[in-house]
């Protein structure tokens, strides 16, 4: 059996059709365009290859578009039907059983058995990149760490990919908090590799939770000359820039960044448009207009309204909907997200249930002016947002929006307990503070108020 660079065997009809695949893999590790083309480059050579066919549907399922889940299907159905005629080893056969799972919206057991497969090939980083993605929406930073944490034994630093594992592992320790330890793994990730944009954005993250935004913005100006051959997650790094400089209260930039690399080619993939929708409510929260830019958003999600696939997409379509003011367009996707929970017990049904229908249904009471009923069905949340998935920094914009809720109806004593939290953790945060502050003005507190401020101003002038 042919073997790739790592050591690793495949069923497949040649040592060509190997390299081509191996090719592909490290194109998608790196976030790659051209990640595509050696997928079809592997499938020309041999198209009954059943890894390919297999990668061929999870690829389909990371797009989460429904039309393309079909396609995951066909994909699995070729594979079962190059197994049957060539055979396969065990490895290959855990992933058709992972491509299974996900076939049926079982993204806890396609986990699993993306986690059988490392057990025992630690150097298959498909299943490593694959299990990173479901945990990262399914359990949190702990999981992701402690996946990548089993594997490491395995990898010497020269395995060839070792630093893209590395880039892994560094996002995995700072969705756990490990700040220190994750700057260290990115910043040898990207001395490795400095292309691997995986490795810069986990970096990235640490500055932003660490309130280190210049040096945030430096970072990432640093690398932004690399991300010419990435796919649209460059998009999403631009957006990590946005964050810094909103911080710094660099408004005019935030929207130049927005309109000229965020949103730039208006695209209909689900991590741009969530990119878009948490920084214009930002930006809201601000206090800044941000004009007519909600309506190319609610566009999109009017496209998308009955996808149902990822609940963290799903809460930003209603977003864009609330925000644009199409409320009959919200209130008939919050009718489908309901019969989709109510009626499923897929993975993200369950999560749409629990935790994505109140947090869908507070975004449109707190844009209909019933922010004492979008605080309420928010508050006990708080602690269980995470189950959305999506990172600390992306989740902040529920955060955000709890604050303002609460602000707006008056409940500023409230406010008040939840901002000390923020401030306490976040203690770089100039908006943060003045949110503080007005919470202490409506408590009657000015002395401490105007503390508040001072400390929003002493950062901003660091």
């Amino acid at each position: 059996m042919p073997l790739d660079s790592r050591g690793l065997d495949y069923t497949a009809a040649s040592e060509a059709a190997v390299g081509h695949y191996d090719d592909m893999i490290r194109a998608y590790l790196g976030f790659r365009t051209d990640t595509g083309a050696l997928l079809k480059a592997t499938l020309s050579e041999d198209p009954e290859m059943p890894m390919a066919q297999i990668a061929r549907g999870y690829f389909f399922h990371l797009f989460c578009v429904p039309a393309l889940e079909r396609k995951a299907v066909e994909a699995r159905q070729a594979a079962e039907a190059a197994i049957a005629a060539h055979g396969a080893n065990d490895r290959e056969r855990l992933h058709l059983a992972a491509l299974t799972a996900w076939n049926a919206g079982d993204l806890r057991t396609a986990t699993e058995r993306w986690e059988d497969v490392l057990l025992g090939w630690p150097h298959d980083v498909l299943a490593l990149r694959l299990s990173h993605f479901t945990h990262f929406y399914l359990h949190g930073g702990p999981a992701m760490r402690e996946s990548v944490a089993r594997i490491m034994h395995a990898w010497p630093e020269d395995t060839p990919d070792y630093g893209y594992v590395l880039g892994v592992a560094a996002f995995a320790h700072e969705e756990s908090g490990d700040y220190a330890v994750a700057e260290a793994l990115g910043r040898q990730a990207t001395a490795i590799n400095p292309a691997d944009i995986w490795a810069t954005h986990a970096v990235a993250h640490v500055l932003e939770m660490q309130g280190r935004h210049r040096e945030g913005v430096d970072w990432l100006a640093q690398h932004s000359g690399q991300w010419d051959d990435t796919n649209n997650f460059r998009f999403h790094t631009w957006w990590h820039k946005a964050l810094y400089h909103l911080e710094l209260g660099e408004t005019d930039t935030v929207l130049d960044l927005y309109d000229n690399q965020v949103r730039r080619d208006h695209t209909e993939e689900y991590l741009d448009v969530t990119n878009g929708c948490a920084m214009l409510l930002r930006l809201e929260h601000l206090g800044i207009d941000v004009g007519e830019r909600w309506h190319e958003l609610a566009d999109v999600a009017e496209k998308h309204m009955r996808d149902n696939l990822l609940a963290f997409a799903d809460a930003h379509y209603v977003m864009a909907l609330a925000a644009d003011g199409r409320v009959e367009a919200a209130d008939t996707m919050l009718a489908a997200l309901a019969e989709t929970a109510s009626g499923s017990d897929a993975t993200q049904a369950q999560v749409m249930a629990d935790v994505g229908l109140p947090v869908c249904r507070a975004t449109l009471a707190l844009r209909q002016g019933n922010p004492d009923a979008a605080a309420d069905l928010l508050l006990p949340l708080r602690d269980r947002i995470w189950r959305l998935g999506g990172s600390h920094a992306q989740r902040d914009i529920w955060q955000q929006m709890l604050v303002h809720a609460l602000l707006r109806a008056g409940r500023h004593d409230e406010a008040r307990r939840l901002l000390a939290q923020r401030t306490s953790l976040k203690p770089n945060s100039p908006s943060s503070w003045r949110w503080l502050a007005e919470a202490l003005d409506g408590c009657g507190d000015t002395h401490a108020a105007a503390g508040a401020r001072r400390q929003a101003e002493q950062i901003l002038a660091a």
